[in-house]
């Protein structure tokens, strides 16, 4: 009962944070969302990584962001109005969250931690990234089992 009502939040907050950014018509029933979580006050690694991740998605993924099957987000996890997505996905530190989203339903949650491990390398950050967006955009796929993903029950619903 406990994880439905944190699940029930974590909808909710994505149905109020994501609204406000769609476009004048509805977005896609079926579509990827990728949230860069930071701190309010971010280093020049986190810097980075933000910028790392807003290039992966928005230059890897023009068409897609264009049509609304696509999505990127920065979430300030240390702003009290994001609390409950932040306690949804169990947010400690700066993380990057790719989420599959069909029917508008949250089916599947990735949390890309081998971002820290390829900062270094721009063209590796970057191929990493949208690797696993691109996985997130197939009905099915072994790696997303492989890299961690999380299965959400059928009542995380998001508009």
């Amino acid at each position: 009962m406990k994880h439905i009502a944190v699940v029930t939040l974590v909808v909710a907050t994505l149905v109020v944070m994501f609204a406000s950014t769609a476009r004048a018509a509805d977005p896609p029933t079926d579509r990827v969302i990728v949230m860069y979580f930071h701190r309010t006050q971010r280093c020049p690694t986190c810097l980075k990584m933000g910028s790392y991740s807003e290039e992966a998605v928005v230059k890897g993924f023009a068409q897609q962001i264009e049509d609304g099957t696509v999505e990127f987000h920065y979430v300030d996890f240390q702003d009290k109005k994001n609390a409950a997505l932040t306690k949804g996905y169990k947010i400690g530190g700066p993380s990057l969250i790719v989420a599959r989203v069909a029917k508008n339903k949250v089916l599947e949650v990735n949390d890309l931690k081998e971002i820290w491990t390829k900062n270094r390398d721009k063209e590796v950050f970057l191929k990493y990234v949208r690797d696993n967006v691109a996985a997130y955009q197939k009905p099915t796929s072994q790696n997303r089992a492989e890299a961690g993903t999380r299965h959400l029950g059928a009542q995380d619903e998001v508009r």
